[in-house]
């Protein structure tokens, strides 16, 4: 049934749950304490059991729930996520996908360069096939939050947070690199046959509306042949998985059940692993 697999989103600032069958989240929550731990375990039990309460899901026993997850989301952080939805409330299944995947299949491309703006950081995660490709995946600590406090009517906040023009390796810090030279610098290390279909498909994510044309702008500029998009718009893409590949595709699918969970409490699914035992880097 479509409306037995509910989607979630797990973000820094805010949790958006909803039928995977509906255009939008159907509950929006502020959620402020950024990551998922035994302190705040009882509050997010409560943000599921309100939404379950709310629409009236009487059959959570046959509840598939999707949890888009952020890419460095850790183990410990899914223990307690698979806990709250299949011991505490008894759902079917949880599976876990990386966020940044349902970027690509808003903008219908299984190849692409994922660049997430953060509130604390702004990650760059090369993707290849639906793929994200661990060994290239980084991040900069030029965030979101740092840079609109320097917001002004004429100018981006983000142009210092992106672009370095004398840029020189030597003067940063491995985590402080401008965005566009670590995002040039990623292409640059993929193997040859990968550069082109990334480079053309940058896709620049969390960037303000008032500041799109800027961001794009500035890509283009300094990355040669790049073509960029900006997009928010993830739940198309949870959906359209949720809906044709979640179901599909079973053995590629990183989740746990109900039963299997309940015998084995430390059970956590993770992306990471799966392509490791699967042989896929």
């Amino acid at each position: 049934m479509s409306d037995s697999t509910v989607i979630a989103y797990l973000g820094a600032s805010k949790i958006e749950i909803g039928r995977s069958d509906l255009a939008c989240p159907q509950e929006t929550t502020a959620w402020k304490t950024e990551t998922i731990d035994k302190e705040n375990e009882q509050e997010l039990k409560k943000i599921f059991e309100n939404y379950f309460q709310t629409y009236d899901y009487l059959k959570k026993e046959e509840i598939h729930v999707l949890i888009l997850e952020d890419i460095f989301i850790s183990v410990a952080e899914k223990r307690i996520i698979c806990g709250i939805i299949l011991k505490e409330l008894g759902c079917a299944y949880v599976s876990f996908i990386p966020r940044v995947l349902m970027y690509c299949l808003s903008c219908d491309v299984i190849n692409a360069l994922v660049i997430d703006v953060g509130i604390n950081a702004t990650t760059c995660v090369p993707i290849f096939d639906l793929r994200p490709l661990q060994k290239y995946i980084r991040y900069s600590k030029r965030d979101k939050r740092r840079h609109l406090l320097n917001d002004t009517l004429s100018s981006c906040p983000y142009t210092p947070a992106f672009f370095a023009k004398e840029y020189d390796p030597k003067t940063y810090e491995d985590d402080e690199i401008p965005v566009i030279n670590l995002a040039k610098y990623i292409v640059n290390s993929l193997p040859i046959d990968l550069r082109k279909p990334l480079r053309e498909n940058i896709i620049v994510v969390n960037v303000e509306e008032k500041y799109k044309t800027v961001i794009k702008a500035l890509f283009e500029k300094h990355i040669d042949e790049s073509s960029v998009r900006l997009s928010d718009d993830y739940w198309r893409g949870a959906s359209i998985y949720a809906q044709t590949i979640l179901h599909t595709k079973e053995e590629s699918v990183v989740g746990v059940g109900k039963e299997e969970f309940q015998n084995n409490l430390h059970i956590a699914p993770d992306w990471f692993d799966f392509y490791f035992r699967t042989g896929i880097k």
